[in-house]
């Protein structure tokens, strides 16, 4: 924005033997900085010729056409001097004009530049700067050339005639924007500091305010006319009229300067390489210009969409649709295809994340299948091996999050996503959710075993009552032996036949245990158990080692179970011998004790309750086993219960003190809260269980359960009641599927967010909405593209403006955001670097070729071809939003007087 050429008017600093030897080191010093013009740090697009009271050299870069191609943008660049003096010198100004108007500037401008001496007008003409020149030196044979430096030299006008020139030609003015250098010497600066009261300061701040930049490359002086230094932004625009964007330039008089400013202070701009892309750093001065070695807001390739192509569908035009890597803004009228663009963007890059959420806000959009989207790295979206994240925010999403009543919402899951951005967050939630999982597989093993072991009681007892309690048979066997005593003649025969009889019984009874166990000991086939220990260099010797240990104990185990086979048959023979001795025993007795057919009676139905009593006893001692076992499984079922409310708490107490004091999501306080969910429960209980026996059950209200009623021993008697039936399931149901799922996992957890002490809970709709919005910007720590379909259907106008649009120009810095929006507000309060205007073929809005057609270009883009049959191209970009926004016209005059700028 500072460039002097060879034949500048003053300290002509290039080299060369001649005017053309200069200009031509000129221009190749200019080629062998930029290159082939890939290089961003050396690719300069804009170039302000800079001269003194001139632009005759200016003029002399546009016919000599020798600038490099990437240079899209020559302007002129007036330098003069100002009174009152600065520390130095007169204050240095300068006016940058549009190059539409410099046939004009000879008479508009410099002819009413003047400057008084000796009560002589001289005018900035390069006839009245000769005369001054001359009369100065009091020497009319001064050449014109050397008159016209003296006069430029002697040449200083008061500020108020500058000022009175664009107040008298407010087109001119239009036209121009004047620059203030900020130097001690020769700035404004120099008239005092910023804190020194002089009778100066309403001098200096007069010229601050006909100023609308300032040449400084200080990052000082950057700050302060940004409102970010000593002054606050409204004290700013106070004093000096607006807010101030700073440029720099090199202010090349010799060729080692050429595009090198000192300290490598480039000064980049964001804008269209145009007049009135220059202009919009006036309107933008903190977003628009930076001063900086490196290029900044500068996105990663594979983090920005570079275009849209969709080829092979004759609604739409073959040319692909650009994007840049800020804000976009896609507008357009009612069905133009806006809202088919962008959800069709989205959709080609994460279908599942569209579905999801048109599902939500019942969005219908027409697929576009043939659509494909193109990142800036190249890579296509038909690629299904590189998956890439995107937000994609539906019209009206929003709206339907906020009415979403639901136990658990989407909300929720959006404020849980931000929390596990956190890397300690989300190992604490991975743990908790671990913790979770194996307690509710704790609680099922243990229900299973508690409805096993009820069912082997009632079982044991059935079959204990179908053998006889052990007191009544007790009583039957002496009895029985009471008789057969009083009928047996030789007591000592009988009792030795009874004796004999119990004694082959018993040994039948081990033959058959010891078949049974020989049967076992054939089947058990020894297991090597040997962890996995990740190995890697030593895995397959230790893999071979391991085979072998198993190879070995299969062949000591094969010889073991042989001694062992080889011992039962030797335990089994004196089992077989020992029956057959007493076998031949009970024979000779036999005929002794054969004599009473009555007593052979009495001793087999002996015998037989003598099992019995066995039996009973052996079932009695089962049963008071298997309640003991019963007793402590409703007592570990119960505590196991509570074992759910334990790790959600330590979940709670976990987050909350991880995320205290962190701000994931701007200002916005977050927490979590654990919650019963007391309702659920109730209808489930009252689903699985029978409601007339919920009356029975008086330990506490079963209609209405709290946790606080959920202590160990109430669950404990309301086990014992649905597996003991006085609590009945319902009918279809088992016990074993009621306990399952009434001894469930019956906490949420709540999360809760909060801004200005204002829970969102408590929020009116559109704050809410706000809110949403920005926790669903802030999710994830990635730097890749939001997509939102009209964000301004679910807010109110004070949170668009209040909010919605200063969060928007914080978050495209890092982020690339593709809105579409029928605001006018949006567009440009927000500062889109990008407009796409959308249509569709009608009567009155003709397309050139397509049925849908897009038009692109930022703000400031003027092009257009106003006798075009297409809409799109008669129109400039500007015009359109005017048109086919709300408030267009009133947005540009908001923007305009926010930084009070009269055009």
């Amino acid at each position: 924005m500072h460039l002097h050429t060879p034949e500048t008017k003053k300290q002509d600093g290039y080299s060369g033997r001649d005017k053309e030897e200069k200009w031509a080191k000129f221009y190749s010093g200019i080629a062998d900085y930029v290159g082939d013009g890939t290089d961003p740090l050396r690719a300069v697009c804009a170039v302000a010729i800079t001269d003194y009271l001139s632009i005759k050299n200016y003029q002399k870069v546009l016919d000599n056409n020798k600038l490099p191609r990437c240079i899209k943008f020559v302007l002129p660049n007036v330098e003069m001097r100002i009174t009152p003096v600065a520390k130095n010198s007169p204050i240095n100004i300068h006016c940058l004009f549009s190059p539409d108007i410099v046939d004009e500037l000879p008479h508009r401008f410099f002819a009413n530049l003047k400057f008084e001496v000796n009560n002589t007008s001289y005018d900035a003409t390069d006839i009245g700067l000769i005369r001054l020149g001359r009369d100065t030196y009091s020497n009319q044979h001064l050449s014109d050339n050397a008159a016209l430096i003296k006069g430029i030299e002697q040449f200083v006008v008061h500020y108020e005639t500058l000022k009175a020139i664009f107040k008298n030609d407010p087109k001119l003015k239009e036209k121009t924007i004047i620059v203030v250098a900020n130097k001690t010497n020769d700035g404004v600066s120099g008239l005092r500091s910023h804190d020194d009261p002089s009778q100066l300061e309403a001098t200096r701040r007069a010229i601050y305010q006909m100023a609308q930049m300032i040449f400084s490359s200080n990052p000082k002086d950057t700050e302060y006319f940004l409102g970010r230094g000593k002054d606050k932004p409204e004290k700013v625009k106070e004093i000096y009229g607006s807010l101030k964007p700073c440029i720099h330039g090199c202010d090349a008089h010799s060729n080692d300067k050429i595009f090198a400013p000192s300290e490598d202070r480039f000064c980049w701009i964001k804008a269209d390489p145009t007049f009135e892309g220059l202009r919009q750093i006036i309107y933008e001065p903190a977003e628009r210009v930076s001063i900086s070695p490196l290029m900044p807001e500068s996105k990663s390739d594979y983090c920005v969409i570079d275009r849209v192509e969709i080829t092979g569908n004759n609604n739409f035009s073959p040319e692909p649709i650009y994007f840049n890597e800020g804000l976009n803004c896609i507008i357009g009228g009612k069905s133009t295809g806006k809202s088919l663009l962008l959800h069709n963007m989205a959709a080609a890059l994460d279908s599942k994340q569209v579905q999801e959420r048109d599902e939500i806000s019942a969005t219908n959009v027409k697929p576009v299948p043939e659509l494909k989207v193109f990142w800036r790295d190249g890579v296509c979206s038909d690629n299904e091996a590189v998956q890439r994240k995107i937000v994609y925010i539906p019209q009206s999403y929003l709206n339907r999050l906020v009415d979403n009543e639901q136990e658990t919402t989407e909300i929720d899951t959006i404020i849980q996503d931000i929390i596990l951005q956190d890397k300690t967050c989300s190992a604490i939630y991975n743990s908790f959710q671990q913790d979770i999982a194996c307690t509710r597989q704790d609680m099922a093993k243990l229900v299973v075993d508690i409805v096993r072991t009820f069912d082997d009681i009632i079982q044991a007892q059935d079959a204990y009552k179908n053998s006889g309690d052990i007191e009544a048979i007790s009583a039957e066997v002496a009895k029985l032996t009471e008789q057969i005593e009083k009928l047996s003649g030789d007591s000592a025969d009988i009792s030795r036949y009874e004796i004999v009889r119990e004694q082959i019984n018993i040994l039948e009874h081990k033959a058959d245990i010891l078949a049974k166990e020989r049967k076992i000991i054939k089947e058990i086939t020894p297991v090597v158990g040997i962890g996995d220990y990740g190995l890697s260099v030593l895995d397959d010797v230790f893999r071979e080692a391991v085979d072998n240990v198993k190879k070995a104990a299969d062949s000591v185990w094969s010889i073991q179970r042989e001694n062992i086979d080889r011992r039962a048959v030797e335990i089994m023979r004196g089992i077989l011998n020992g029956i057959e001795e007493f076998s031949a025993i009970i024979m000779e007795l036999a005929s002794s004790v054969s004599a009473s057919k009555q007593l052979q009676e009495l001793s087999a139905k002996l015998q037989e309750e003598k099992q019995k009593l066995t039996q009973s006893l052996e079932l009695y001692e089962k049963i008071k086993a298997l309640k003991a076992d019963y007793e402590k499984q409703k007592g570990l079922l119960s505590r196991t219960f509570e074992e759910f409310s334990r790790i959600y708490d330590e979940y709670v107490q976990h987050i909350n003190s991880n995320v205290a004091g962190k701000n994931p999501g701007g200002n916005l306080e977050f927490r979590v809260n654990k919650v019963f969910r007391m309702e659920k429960f109730s209808q489930k209980i009252l689903s699985i269980l029978n409601q007339k026996t919920l009356k029975k059950f008086k330990e506490f209200d079963l209609n209405n359960i709290h946790e606080s009623d959920l202590t160990p021993v109430n669950l404990y008697l309301l086990i014992e009641a649905i597996l003991a039936g006085s609590l009945q399931v319902k009918s279809g149901n088992k016990k074993e599927a009621a306990l399952r799922e009434i001894l469930d996992d019956w906490y949420n957890i709540s999360y809760v967010v909060k801004t200005d002490n204002d829970s969102i809970n408590d929020m009116s709709k559109g704050k809410k909405a706000i809110v949403l919005l920005r926790l669903l910007i802030s999710l994830a720590e990635s730097r890749f593209p939001i997509l939102i379909d009209q964000p301004e259907d679910d807010l109110d106008n004070r949170s668009i403006f209040d909010e919605l649009i200063q969060f928007i120009k914080t978050r495209k810095a890092d982020r690339q955001i593709i809105i579409v929006t029928h605001n006018a507000n949006i567009v440009l309060g927000a500062d889109a670097e990008q407009v796409i205007v959308a249509n569709q073929n009608g009567v009155n809005t003709e397309n050139e070729r397509c049925h849908f057609e897009y038009k692109c270009g930022a703000i400031e883009d003027n092009t257009k071809r106003p006798n075009s049959r297409a809409i799109l191209d008669r129109k400039s970009i500007k015009e359109h939003i005017c048109e086919i926004l709300e408030g267009g016209k009133q947005a540009f005059e908001l923007r305009k007087h926010k930084y009070n700028f009269a055009d």
